[in-house]
């Protein structure tokens, strides 16, 4: 790459580290290959930073963002610890990486083992895929999926769609304050609540599979 070419990733530092911010029309390959070459010329620089990931110009599919965070870890010991995905939705990564469930042979870590943290209200349009927990801090609104390898915990109305054990665990429970949804889905089974107005809720209701059916039941 010449040096009057526009680089595929901008990185902005401030006091709480670093954001890192894909080109709009960069592939995958080239912001990959660009954050590796950065994290070996300036390793003392990145070591052990925290990293935001500003997806919003430039989406990456959530095995793309897993791949980039291992990445980044492996080499300077950085932690993404925000994703943004639009101007009203980022998801936070928590807890120390892991190696997968189907690791490379290059024995690379993941961030497979930490919940996916949804802070915000996802709204029609919003797909958001886990390869763990999902936990969404607002509501799921018509049009929005949820979809996660283990639970789906809503703490507001799930009023789209959820999909609970996507990797085909029957023992995934979708959990949310009030289930007005147009689909849920545990590993292979699928069940659309019945329609009609339900009285308002105090606590939880759960969806899971009993019997070979999936059931929701109130705690």
């Amino acid at each position: 790459m010449s040096s009057s070419a526009t680089p595929p990733v901008l990185i902005k530092a401030d006091r709480a580290g670093f954001t890192v911010i894909p080109a709009r029309d960069a592939s995958f390959d080239s912001v990959m290959a660009f954050l590796a070459e950065r994290l070996v010329q300036s390793h003392d620089f990145f070591h052990n930073a925290q990293m935001v990931l500003d997806l919003r110009n430039s989406p990456m599919r959530s095995d793309e963002i897993s791949e980039l965070c291992a990445m980044l870890y492996q080499k300077s010991m950085v932690r993404v610890v925000e994703v943004r995905l639009s101007d009203d939705l980022s998801f936070a990564l928590a807890g120390e990486p892991r190696k997968s469930r189907a690791a490379a042979p290059d024995d690379r870590e993941s961030y497979d083992s930490a919940p996916l943290i949804v802070r915000n209200t996802c709204r029609s349009g919003v797909r958001v895929v886990s390869p763990s927990d999902c936990i969404v801090l607002g509501d799921v609104n018509p049009g929005a999926e949820i979809i996660a390898e283990g639970d789906v915990i809503i703490f507001g109305k799930l009023r789209g769609v959820a999909h609970a054990g996507a990797g085909g665990d029957q023992s995934a429970r979708i959990w949310a304050l009030g289930f007005e949804p147009n689909q849920i889905r545990i590993a292979d089974l699928v069940a659309v609540p019945p329609r009609g107005a339900k009285p308002a809720l105090s606590r939880y209701e759960m969806a899971e599979i009993r019997n070979g059916n999936i059931q929701v039941v109130s705690l």
